[in-house]
């Protein structure tokens, strides 16, 4: 008989992001290792719910016309807020929304389901989703929370602070399986297990094998690319000095931003007359992957707080596959992956200076760029592939 499993997720195609693209392939490729898998999310809000009226990000055929196993939950507060408390209610209503629609569906029969995580809220949801359904609970966690939130410096309240991590404690006990996308979480989450033995399986972000780049042609312009959120937590200052530095450096940078940063990083560029750098809009993977596949070297910053040395962005992911040597500011896991690979170079976060020396070195050392570029496919061919990571996945539900 096949297994059923249901995941819950506020980040769901074609949500732009790592995090809609990973929850993406875990539903394509669970159904295709024939385990019977649904999803409940929501409509796309992220960062705004107007973007996906663009029949453009709606790019998935077979996923679009999908019904039975994708349901799509409305949410009131359509506007992604950047305000800490306002956000908090839009995560609370997505736990009320999930558990009215598991009611619901409670005569359904799961055996298991998996809920990702942040927000913590959604988690709550899933516990009422385990004793309706009597089944088990898989842990699926993609960034450590509270710590992270304290990390973007935007959130104090002790109290609250201290009712969030009781809450981390608890739904990392009551899990069956806990997944990680970054071995550095591994620690952390080990240390508030009661059970030192909890199943714990690193599952990274990664790319599917049709999208990675093995070839392509030199430049005639040799172009710096930043991808990703424009957020409190990757570190906007330093990307401004990079962006100002490169342009000092007649370096062309392309931003495929999106996020609460947006409007602040345009006006600086306008004030500061940097036009060899052009913000692009959001858009879909596909788009995106195009975009860094054309560019030369890749940017990366996150912030210096100690939270996100945990941390393996998925955009660094993104970069290698598509061919595109890193140079990043950050440090602890993200770091280890990129000097270990060879793929690129980490630098402490606030030394821009040598992240522009080691950008205009490369420009003028075309035969150790091929070389970053090599390792670069062979790591995410070796390490990241989705087809061949989930497995660890399903061998557990099976």
């Amino acid at each position: 008989m096949k297994k059923k499993i249901l995941i819950l997720t506020q980040n769901f195609y074609p949500a732009i992001g790592s995090a809609g693209n990973r929850m993406k392939n875990i539903y394509q490729l669970l159904n295709k290792a024939e385990i019977d898998t649904h999803v409940l999310t929501i409509d796309p809000s992220y960062p705004n719910q107007k973007m996906y009226e663009d029949k453009k990000f709606w790019d998935e055929p077979e996923l679009n016309i999908e019904k039975r196993k994708i349901k799509r939950v409305p949410i009131k507060n359509k506007k992604f807020s950047n305000k800490v408390l306002s956000r908090l209610f839009f995560y609370i209503e997505i736990m009320y929304r999930f558990i009215i629609h598991l009611f619901k569906q409670r005569k359904e029969g799961y055996d298991y389901i998996l809920v990702s995580t942040p927000p913590i809220f959604i988690v709550l949801s899933a516990f009422i989703g385990v004793k309706l359904f009597k089944c088990k609970l898989i842990l699926e966690v993609r960034d450590l929370w509270p710590d992270s939130l304290i990390g973007v410096r935007t959130f104090d309240n002790k109290w609250i602070i201290k009712l969030f991590r009781w809450l981390e404690k608890k739904m990392y006990n009551k899990a069956d399986v806990i997944v990680i996308n970054s071995d550095g979480f591994r620690d952390h989450i080990t240390n508030k297990l009661t059970d030192k033995n909890k199943v714990l399986t690193y599952l990274p972000n990664g790319p599917r094998e049709s999208e990675i780049i093995h070839t392509k042609k030199e430049n005639d312009t040799f172009k710096v690319v930043y991808a990703g959120n424009l957020g409190l937590a990757q570190d906007i200052d330093r990307l401004k000095m990079i962006a100002h530095k490169l342009h000092d450096n007649n370096v062309k940078l392309n931003i495929i931003g999106y996020g609460m940063k947006v409007g602040e990083f345009t006006d600086f560029l306008t004030r500061n007359e940097l036009y060899n750098v052009t913000i692009h809009k959001p858009s879909t993977r596909k788009d995106s992957l195009k975009l860094i596949a054309d560019s030369d070297i890749s940017v990366a910053f996150l912030n210096d707080e100690e939270v996100f040395s945990t941390v393996l962005p998925g955009k660094i992911i993104d970069y290698m596959t598509c061919r595109t040597p890193i140079i990043a500011g950050v440090k602890g896991t993200a770091a280890k992956l990129i000097e270990e690979s060879k793929t690129g170079f980490a630098f402490e976060t606030d030394d821009v200076q040598l992240m522009v020396n080691k950008v205009v070195e490369l420009k003028g050392n075309r035969q150790q760029l091929v070389e970053l570029m090599d390792n670069c496919t062979n790591t995410v061919e070796r390490d990241f592939l989705w087809e061949e990571n989930v497995k660890n996945l399903i061998n557990i539900i099976k």
